[in-house]
């Protein structure tokens, strides 16, 4: 079962799942820089964000926007990150991310 891969998951190492001396990964498809960016609108969000329940619907609305980016669905991309708060959006992380998505001209800041 050697490098076996799972939309994305890679298992190496001995077939019991549930055993020492597994190695499992994960890779998103998306590069170092846009994995920052998307680590910095999380800790903007985690920052500025104090209503837990505001807090939890924007970083869900944040994991969609990257589950879009990774399935290449530009539309989805722009729903989701609009639904971010607007100090999400409008603040440096944000913008950065939504000009390395390609998105930023697309958005009504």
């Amino acid at each position: 079962m050697n490098n076996a891969n799972f939309q994305g998951a890679t298992l190496n190492g001995n077939p019991n799942f549930q055993s020492d001396n597994n190695n499992q990964s994960f890779q998103s498809g998306l590069n170092n820089e846009t994995e920052e960016l998307f680590a910095k609108v999380l800790e903007e969000i985690k920052r500025t964000i104090q209503n837990p329940d505001e807090q939890q619907d924007n970083i869900e609305d944040l994991n969609k926007v990257k589950e879009a980016v990774v399935s290449g669905k530009k539309e989805r991309i722009v729903k989701f990150f609009s639904r971010l708060g607007k100090g999400i959006q409008i603040s440096s992380a944000g913008v950065a991310l939504a000009k390395n998505l390609g998105i930023l001209a697309l958005l009504s800041l």
